[in-house]
């Protein structure tokens, strides 16, 4: 039985306190908050004791994985705390955002590398919730990806809302790795999240593009994105379930796979629970988490060199270049 310490009494926090606490193999034994309010919420919800402060959590209870559930605004200091205590950590994206997660910036990947370099010399797990790699549309276009059902890949094309942003670039750089550079048209001064549109190209000479925004609607799915081969390609829509892989250059076109979901099943709400469930099987196993660290800190790292691009009207950013910046700023 892994025992869990929640770190949250918020909506979130409690539906990933759940999600881990009915699975066979984990339990969650304490919860910690704060706010005296949320405190006694999560306490009631687990029937757990309860502690104000990250130091009361780890003087006196004992568990393994911390659940650290807080806003990405004060994130780091609690998870240098847990991993300097020897607790395994699974968090919330983005790993850091002083400004909040529609407006990441360089300093917030500078904050994060210590973190990062800690949790690299600790020889712990730690994880965050990439849950969109557990919809079986962004699966299959992974899979398809990776197995070479494009043939050699060439393009990639995305877009999304704001609401699904930290997910559409962890589907991105999952599938394809970190790009090579970015180059990104739009204002980070933007209120309310900024409307950007980015240019990128891997080593290997795929180029690909995305755009964010809160502009449009979900009525036209929240997020899309495309990979293109030069022998077929193939497009995940949506939070609800939808998958096609076509030839390329056909006319009229000539369809090879399409999934929708089943009705009644909802693949957002399913997929924390299949992240929980595969975090679980993963400490069990003492395997690499499905979303591990380096994946935490590769998006953070592509958001970075974004911001860099923008304030430097659009110039090539090399990710490199920022993470190499970012590691010898950090404390």
């Amino acid at each position: 039985m892994i025992r869990c310490a929640l770190v949250s009494g918020k909506g979130m926090g409690i539906m990933h306190g759940k999600n881990f606490h009915g699975l066979p193999d984990a339990k969650v034994v304490a919860v910690c908050d704060m706010d005296p309010a949320l405190l006694e919420k999560a306490k009631a919800e687990f029937q757990a004791p309860g502690f104000a402060c990250i130091e009361e959590l780890l003087a006196g209870a004992e568990f393994e994985l911390a659940l650290l559930i807080t806003n990405e605004t004060r994130r780091i200091p609690p998870l240098r705390q847990l991993l300097a205590a020897g607790k395994h950590v699974f968090t919330e994206k983005p790993l850091c955002g002083m400004e909040g997660q529609y407006h990441v910036r360089e300093h917030d990947c500078c904050i994060a590398a210590s973190a990062i370099k800690e949790w690299r010399a600790s020889g712990l797990k730690f994880g965050i919730n990439y849950n969109y790699r557990f919809f079986r549309h962004f699966q299959r276009l992974h899979n398809d990806a990776a197995e070479g059902k494009f043939g050699t890949l060439r393009l990639v094309r995305a877009r999304a809302h704001f609401n699904c942003w930290s997910h559409v670039i962890d589907q991105i750089l999952w599938t394809m790795g970190r790009p090579e550079w970015v180059s990104v048209s739009g204002n980070p001064s933007e209120q309310g999240g900024w409307t950007r549109f980015i240019r990128m190209a891997w080593a290997n000479g795929v180029v690909g593009e995305l755009d964010g925004s809160n502009l449009w609607g979900y009525d036209d799915h929240p997020l899309r994105i495309q990979i293109c081969g030069d022998t077929s390609y193939g497009e995940a829509r949506g939070l609800d379930g939808w998958y096609r892989r076509c030839k390329g250059s056909s006319w009229p076109t000539a369809v090879e796979e399409t999934w929708e979901v089943e009705k009644g099943v909802q693949e957002y709400k399913e997929s924390f629970g299949r992240m929980a469930a595969a975090v679980i099987e993963a400490m069990k196993a003492g395997a690499q988490w499905p979303a591990d660290g380096d994946a935490a800190w590769n998006e953070l790292l592509f958001e970075a060199a974004v911001h860099r691009s923008a304030l430097h009207d659009g110039e090539r950013v090399r990710l490199a270049d920022v993470e190499k910046a970012c590691m010898a700023a950090s404390c």
